[in-house]
């Protein structure tokens, strides 16, 4: 039996030195023009190099999504994602998931799914970017379900905020939306960290614009672990537009006010939290070693219990498996 649409949706899917200065050379003493074309060409090469990684991915990941059935939150979720790959940029490595992972099924053909990662690259506070798009057929005709997570979580070198929106269709009518900037730091004890990412950002607006929608209703996670690690600005909610004819409206609101609330979340974090001027946050090492402690707790948790007990129900063991693994790698780094 295939786990109600409240299941799937409580995974997290969580030296420098100055260089010597070179000897002098006729070749170090080029004029300063050439020197300047040298380093626009090289910027050239570089950006060209990482619009080609994103085209590829883009095109992998369009290419996965498209043998799925169509749906609004789909689109959305693919805009955020190109959004996110090109604000990052040359800081995301190119993807080395395998191709049964980013485009698997099960055998009997009424379960599909795509997943891939792309890690930071070394310098950057980029840990890892995941994307996972499942969609399951129910048995008897009794339609279906589809969830597509997006999680860019940050590594040690700076306490900002993880990126996570889970969006999680049990039919037409119904869509359970979570999306939210997950803390890093004890909130209690650091009002400053509260004040510099939720109070600062304003991004409270968008959970109370969405909850202020009729056909929403508060989502409540069956596990209580779960529900400690949200902030206080999170967006979890249940829309439920009803059973007649109803897929219109929950589509209008997909493609509207969760559109609108999605796109200024994800950019509050690529400024004030991925951005290449974001404030780090002051730490002392033993912090941050509880601080990435804490992150790899929660991210191995979350694919032990529910990743493992819940992809078996969507998809053949052997796929569920393979596919565990590699999100496993992504979230425990190994």
């Amino acid at each position: 039996m295939l786990p109600a649409p409240c299941r799937p949706g409580d995974f997290r899917l969580v030296r420098f030195c100055s260089p010597r200065p070179a000897p002098f050379s006729i070749n170090n003493a080029a004029p300063r023009r050439h020197r300047r074309l040298h380093r626009s060409l090289d910027a050239q090469m570089s950006m060209r190099k990482s619009s080609s990684v994103v085209a590829a991915s883009l095109s992998r990941r369009e290419e996965a999504v498209a043998r799925m059935p169509p749906l609004a939150h789909r689109e959305v979720m693919l805009a955020l994602a190109g959004e996110s790959e090109a604000r990052l940029g040359d800081r995301l490595m190119p993807s080395e998931v395998p191709a049964d992972v980013t485009d698997f099924r099960n055998a009997a053909g009424d379960a599909l799914g795509s997943v891939d990662v792309r890690r930071g690259t070394p310098g950057s506070s980029i840990d890892f970017m995941l994307e996972a798009w499942f969609h399951r057929d129910l048995p008897g005709g009794r339609g279906a379900i589809d969830i597509t997570s997006l999680i860019v979580f940050l590594n040690g070198a700076t306490d900002a905020p993880h990126f996570l929106m889970e969006l999680i269709q049990g039919g037409p009518a119904s869509l359970v939306v979570l999306l939210d900037l997950f803390p890093r730091r004890d909130l209690p004890l650091h009002p400053d960290y509260i004040a510099r990412y939720y109070e600062g950002t304003g991004v409270d607006a968008h959970r109370g614009a969405i909850e202020a929608l009729p056909q929403a209703r508060p989502y409540v996670s069956p596990s209580l672990l779960v529900r400690s690690l949200w902030s206080p600005t999170a967006v979890v909610v249940d829309v439920q537009c009803g059973e007649q004819g109803a897929a219109a409206p929950l589509d209008g609101i997909v493609r509207g006010q969760i559109a609108e609330s999605a796109r200024e979340v994800l950019g509050v974090w690529l400024e004030h939290c991925a951005g290449a001027g974001a404030d780090m946050g002051m730490m002392w090492d033993e912090e941050r070693e509880r601080m990435v402690a804490r992150d790899k707790m929660i991210s191995t948790t979350s694919v032990e219990l529910n990743l493992s007990a819940n992809l078996p129900r969507m998809f053949d063991a052997d796929v569920s498996s393979r596919v565990v693994a590699e999100i496993g790698k992504a979230f425990t780094g190994r």
